[in-house]
């Protein structure tokens, strides 16, 4: 990446050293994650990384102090059973929904999956991650994708976001609230009905949807129902966040009754310590080695879902 291109964003390109040690962290057999913990957990150290050619090879805002940017440009991949599902799922020319896109991993890698005649739409509603997204997009010039500041829910308005601690090592944690603490940063975000979004963004058929909003799962998919009772999402990554789910007054059973009652059937990708393992020294084995039906799946550690649509017979 050309230095001017960095500065004029801010940052600079990975310095050698990083580039270097990350060519070796990739490849490491075992102890990966706890030496880029150990490393670089709390280092405020901010750069332009690239991402593992295998992901698109896409070029990233990557702030040491998020555990979510130092593992994909240490440890390569991140989300790698969820990443697996996306990269064999899309193909050039497909149509993409990232809602809770965070800085934009899902989205820079199916950008580069469905090609400049695909389609991909990231909502995130955080405004400071949203800046990054937007950031990311325009760096990698990915006309491909519109990237948009909102909320997906069961209403056109504006709510409460409740912000993730900047000097925490998870920035992925900001969540849509009723009544906030005092302590707590909040946001007022317009939410959008992805149904009603999608209309005006002219995306008839959606062949992948993913969802992770920190227990607002239920209000995204109330927001979806036309286009679930019709088919339109063809296929649906979702996770589950029981706990937060439970302080909004639902429960992962209301939102998994909500997708059954569309027609939709379930499956769950397998996240025991066993798989976790595999899938991370393993990054680019096929999804199909993580995943078993629903029924056969499900207990109370089961977070990450995947369903498929009435009529749709199988992932490919």
């Amino acid at each position: 990446m050309p230095a001017v291109e960095c500065q004029e964003s801010g940052l600079l390109p990975a310095p050698t050293w990083a580039n270097a040690l990350a060519a070796v962290t990739r490849r490491l057999p075992a102890g990966k994650a706890r030496l880029i913990e150990w490393l670089f957990s709390g280092s405020g150290r901010r750069f332009v990384g690239t991402m593992a050619r295998e992901l698109g090879g896409c070029r990233f805002d990557c702030s040491l102090r998020d555990v979510s940017a130092r593992e994909l440009f240490f440890g390569g991949c991140i989300a790698t059973q969820e990443i697996a599902l996306v990269r064999a799922l899309l193909r050039p020319g497909m149509s993409f929904v990232d809602v809770g896109a965070n800085w934009g991993v899902f989205t820079m890698v199916a950008a580069c999956l469905v090609g400049s005649t695909g389609r991909v739409i990231a909502l995130e509603p955080d405004p400071r991650i949203f800046a990054m997204l937007a950031a990311n997009v325009k760096r990698n010039q990915l006309e491909q994708v519109h990237a948009l500041p909102v909320a997906a829910a069961d209403c056109d308005s504006h709510l409460v976001l409740a912000g993730h601690n900047e000097d925490a090592g998870n920035w992925a944690v900001s969540r849509l609230v009723v009544n906030p603490v005092p302590s707590q940063l909040t946001f007022h975000v317009a939410s959008r009905l992805l149904d009603s979004l999608l209309d005006q963004e002219g995306m008839e058929t959606v062949d992948l949807v993913k969802i992770d909003v920190e227990g607002a799962e239920d209000l995204v998919l109330k927001g979806m129902s036309t286009g679930l009772s019709g088919g339109r999402y063809r296929r649906v990554l979702l996770e589950l966040h029981p706990q937060q789910l439970q302080e909004r007054g639902s429960a992962t059973g209301d939102v998994i009754d909500l997708l059954r009652a569309q027609g939709y059937k379930g499956y769950i990708l397998d996240h025991s310590p066993k798989a976790i393992r595999r899938a991370y020294y393993h990054p680019w084995a096929h999804f199909s080695e993580y995943i078993v039906p629903l029924e056969l799946g499900m207990n109370d550690a089961s977070r990450h879902t995947v369903w498929l649509a009435r009529g749709e017979t199988d992932f490919a």
